[in-house]
């Protein structure tokens, strides 16, 4: 032990105060902060078929460097926050996602789901209503008027048409009547243009063979991406031909 002789006992409980004040206690041995960050449900309108679960110490600074890239179409906005008191319990709620349905899950190892942000937002009031602390789930936390505008309202409906067709699987060009070898062209550049390689969702690319989800990702510099959003056959949108052909 170091010589504290030289220090004053208002000196010593001073410092051990500080020390204690880091770590989220008050003087006094109490935790001050009962919940250290929060679960949060982020939700963007470039891609309407997926939303972002995770868990950020500071939630709305996560939001904002996620909306720092300048790739990225539209910024997310947050649709409801769970807070918590251990850090990383969203990696329990990601598996209890995959263990209920899998295919949910957009990509392995990233954060983004197929499901409506209200089902999500059911299942986290059903975790704080087993934990009986319901006043930490919050709905549009930062009052963002985002989700009081026709463009989310469209997004929901968008949402719940896919999660009715999820159940005839995934889009593939077959069902959309697209043969192997047509040309499809990017939404936001018409000057992009891939072929399709296979009857299911492989493209071609500057001479390399990506599936559209992927391709579309590539170009919007983004962790992921509808490629039935991205791209059109014809001029009309992918997801759009889906729609009118009820498959």
């Amino acid at each position: 032990m170091g010589d504290l002789s030289k220090y004053s006992d208002e000196d010593i409980i001073s410092k051990r105060r500080n020390r204690t004040k880091k770590r989220g206690y008050n003087y006094g041995w109490y935790k001050k902060k009962n919940f250290v960050g929060a679960i949060y449900i982020f939700v963007n309108p470039a891609f309407p078929q997926l939303i972002k679960i995770g868990y950020a110490d500071d939630v709305q600074k996560r939001l904002k460097i996620l909306n720092r890239n300048s790739g990225l179409p539209d910024p997310f906005h947050c649709y409801a926050i769970y807070k918590v008191k251990k850090r990383l319990e969203d990696l329990r709620l990601h598996n209890l996602i995959d263990t209920l349905d899998p295919s949910l899950r957009h990509s392995k190892n990233r954060e983004f789901y197929e499901i409506n942000c209200q089902k999500a937002y059911n299942i986290l009031s059903a975790i704080a209503q087993i934990n009986g602390d319901e006043e930490q789930l919050k709905k549009n936390p930062f009052s963002d008027n985002y989700f009081e505008q026709t463009k989310f309202i469209n997004v929901t409906q968008e949402n719940s048409y896919n999660n009715k067709t999820k159940k005839l699987g995934r889009l593939k060009f077959s069902m959309l009547g697209i043969p192997v070898g047509s040309r499809l062209v990017f939404v936001r550049d018409k000057n992009i243009t891939c072929i399709t390689k296979d009857n299911v969702n492989k493209v071609e690319y500057n001479g390399k063979i990506y599936t559209i989800s992927f391709l579309a990702s590539k170009l919007l510099n983004v962790t992921a991406a509808q490629g039935g959003l991205c791209f059109m056959y014809n001029g009309e949108i992918l997801v759009d031909i889906r729609k009118r052909l009820c498959v």
